[in-house]
C-alpha cells in the first residue's frame, strides 16, 4: 500500500522528532563505498593515529543522511523532499559514539507548502556535534480530474443581491438549482423580492443579515445558512459594490476613502474568510468576487478610491486562488465595465453610452450577461479556471 502524502495542515510549529543511534565501524565503510569517501581519516586507524583526533572519524554526511531519514520518514514524513540545509559539525563524531538527533519545526507556510526545521544531534555526553536548520517542501501527489459538485448541490451567498446584475445572478444560481442566501447589512431587505420570485419558482431562498464590519456576524449568519439549508456554503459571490462622489485627490479626504474600502474590501475580505473555512474542511469551493476593468486601462480622473479599493479585491482574489488551491477551491474574478456600475451618484448615463460606441460589440453588458459569467466560474465547466480575472465588458478593454 502506497503511503499518503504527509499535509501541511497536520504538522503544527513546535513539532518534534527524535532518532538514537550508535555508530558502528560497519556504518562508516558503509557510507563511505555508497559516497566514495574514502579519505584515510575515516578508514585508516593508523592515519587518524596521527591526526588531532587520534581515531578515525565518522562522516560529517553520514549524520546527514540521518537526517535525510528523519525527513523522509518521520518529520514530516512521506512525499518531504528536502530544499536546502545549512549544517554545522561543531564536534567529531567516532565509532562507537551514540547519536541523538532531533528536529522541531520552526516555521510553516502554506503560500509554498513548506516548513523549516531545526536540527540538532548530541552525542552519548550531551556534547552538540551538529547543528543547523533546513526547508523542506511537502510534495502532493498528482491530483486527477473529478467532476466538480453540481451547482444542485451546492448552498450560495450572494451579497449586493440588489445592485448591479445580483438578482439575476440570484435567479440562474437558483435555476440551476443551487439554494440561494442574500446577504443585506440594512434594516431595510431589499433583497426580499428577489427571494420570493425564487421561492415562486420553485427554488430555495433567504434573505439574511450580515454586518460587515463584525467577523462574528459573518460567521454567524454562516451558521444560520447551513441550518437552514442543511449544508455549508460552497459558493461565494461578492457582487458588493460602493457608491461614491468623484473628486479630485487633492480634496480627498481619507475618511471618504476608507468608507469606499471598507465597504468593498472589507466586505469581501470578512466572508471569503469566514466562508473559506468550511470550503477547506469540505476540500471544495467557488468564490467569484466582482472587480472593474478600470484597474487595468486608463480610469476617469477623480475616481482614486473606487480603483484603489477594486485593485486590493484583484489581488485578494490572485492571492487566494494561489493559497487556496491545494484544497479544491477555486477564486476568480469578473471585471466590470463602469456603466455596468450601480451608482447612482457618478453620472454614469452619458458615460454609458459613450462607452457602448466604443465597445466593439457595440452594447452594454446585460445583467444577464454577468449572471452567464458567474455560473460558468462556479460550474463544472469552470472547474480548472482559478484566480483569473475574467472581463465582461464586450470587449471594451481590449
Amino acid at each position: 500500500m502506497t503511503a499518503a502524502p504527509t499535509e501541511l495542515s497536520a504538522l503544527e510549529v513546535g513539532a518534534v522528532a527524535r532518532l538514537k543511534k550508535q555508530i558502528s565501524v560497519e556504518d562508516i565503510q558503509a557510507f563511505a563505498a555508497l559516497s566514495g569517501d574514502f579519505n584515510p581519516l575515516h578508514l585508516d586507524a593508523d592515519f587518524a593515529r596521527h591526526t588531532t583526533f587520534k581515531r578515525p572519524v565518522a562522516h560529517g554526511m553520514l549524520l546527514a543522511s540521518l537526517v535525510s531519514r528523519m525527513v523522509g520518514m518521520q518529520l514530516p514524513g512521506a512525499g518531504a523532499l528536502w530544499m536546502r540545509q545549512s549544517f554545522q559539525w561543531p564536534a567529531p563524531v567516532f565509532a562507537g559514539d551514540t547519536v541523538e538527533i532531533t528536529l522541531r519545526v520552526t516555521h510553516k507556510s502554506a503560500g509554498s507548502n513548506t516548513i523549516t526545521i531545526e536540527v540538532k544531534a548530541v552525542n552519548q555526553d550531551g556534547t552538540t556535534v551538529l547543528s543547523g536548520e533546513g526547508a523542506v517542501m511537502l510534495l502532493e501527489q498528482q491530483k486527477t480530474r473529478t467532476p466538480g459538485r453540481s451547482l444542485k448541490e451546492s448552498v450560495a451567498l450572494l451579497s449586493g443581491g440588489s445592485q448591479n446584475a445580483g438578482g439575476a445572478i440570484a435567479l440562474r444560481l437558483a435555476r440551476e438549482g443551487a439554494a440561494v442566501a442574500l446577504k443585506h447589512s440594512d434594516g431595510e431587505v431589499p433583497e426580499q423580492e428577489i427571494v420570493e420570485k425564487i421561492l415562486q419558482e420553485g427554488g430555495q431562498a433567504m434573505a439574511i443579515r450580515m454586518d460587515a464590519g463584525r467577523g462574528d456576524s459573518v460567521s454567524e449568519g454562516l451558521d444560520a445558512i447551513q441550518e437552514a439549508f442543511g449544508r455549508p456554503v460552497d459558493v461565494l459571490i461578492n457582487n458588493t459594490t460602493a457608491s461614491f462622489t468623484p473628486q479630485s485627490f487633492t480634496e480627498l479626504k481619507w475618511e471618504a476613502v476608507q468608507t469606499v474600502l471598507d465597504r468593498e474590501i472589507r466586505d469581501v475580505f470578512q466572508c471569503c474568510q469566514a466562508a473559506l473555512r468550511n470550503m477547506v474542511a469540505q476540500k471544495s469551493g467557488c468564490i467569484v468576487n466582482m472587480g472593474s476593468i478600470l484597474t487595468r486601462q486608463v480610469p476617469p480622473p477623480k475616481w482614486a478610491p473606487f480603483v484603489l479599493a477594486k485593485s486590493a479585491i484583484q489581488g485578494l482574489t490572485r492571492s487566494l486562488a494561489s493559497e487556496f488551491g491545494p484544497h479544491g477551491i477555486r477564486v476568480n474574478l469578473i471585471s466590470l465595465a463602469p456603466g455596468n456600475l450601480d451608482s447612482a451618484d457618478v453620472g454614469l448615463d452619458r458615460l454609458g453610452k459613450l462607452q457602448a460606441m466604443q465597445t466593439p460589440l457595440r452594447r452594454l453588458a446585460s445583467p444577464d450577461d454577468i449572471a452567464q459569467a458567474v455560473i460558468f466560474l462556479c460550474s463544472d465547466a469552470g472547474s480548472f479556471i482559478t484566480g483569473v480575472d475574467l472581463p465582461v465588458c464586450g470587449g471594451f478593454s481590449l
